[in-house]
């Protein structure tokens, strides 16, 4: 499982681009099926879709919300099991600070449910090159991106708690001081 922050569109080219673009699928937020071409293609190659949606709907819809959960929980463990490859942004959404954010649990739930190591992911610069509020790329990112791939982090023998710390401070270490969070708490 790969595991990246997020704060440009450009980080998933990025991201495939580095790991190369064959045995893998992405962990994303069900709403983007909505999006034009993007959505068709998420569906088309089977990525794994977690519905953000019910996740925020509270009390008549919870067993509706931990079925949801599960199922993308039990999804995303089958691909892994498979030896295919998960790639997520843990942070659940792209960063408008350009700061790396809280994370959130599932990515890790899964790797560890699955015994499967994590290989934690720092994109640097990928906003340089496309803001959070811009629509398309407006320079090249030769010189002003990189990627960098950290040592795989073993789930096993860690609690899923421990897992979370060590990747995310792997991806913290790899970043460039103006994206790394300002506190070190998760």
């Amino acid at each position: 499982m790969f595991v990246a922050n997020h704060n440009s569109w450009m980080d998933i080219p990025f991201l495939g681009h580095t790991i190369g673009w064959h045995n893998y699928k992405f962990v994303a937020k069900k709403e983007l099926e909505k999006v034009p071409i993007l959505g068709k293609a998420i569906k088309v190659a089977k990525n794994v879709l977690v519905d953000r949606l019910l996740t925020k709907l509270r009390c008549s819809l919870l067993s509706s919300n931990r079925r949801s959960q599960l199922l993308t929980l039990k999804q995303g463990m089958k691909w892994l099991d498979d030896g295919v490859n998960l790639c997520t942004f843990p942070e659940g959404t792209r960063s408008r600070s350009g700061r790396l954010m809280p994370f959130k649990n599932g990515a890790f739930k899964m790797a560890h449910k699955a015994g499967k190591p994590v290989i934690p992911v720092s994109i640097c610069g990928a906003a340089k090159v496309m803001p959070s509020y811009w629509m398309f790329p407006f320079k090249p990112a030769h010189n002003v991106c990189k990627v960098v791939l950290h040592e795989p982090i073993e789930s096993e023998g860690k609690t899923e708690q421990e897992l979370a710390d060590a990747v995310r401070d792997a991806i913290v270490a790899g970043l460039p001081e103006e994206q790394r969070p300002l506190t070190t708490t998760q």
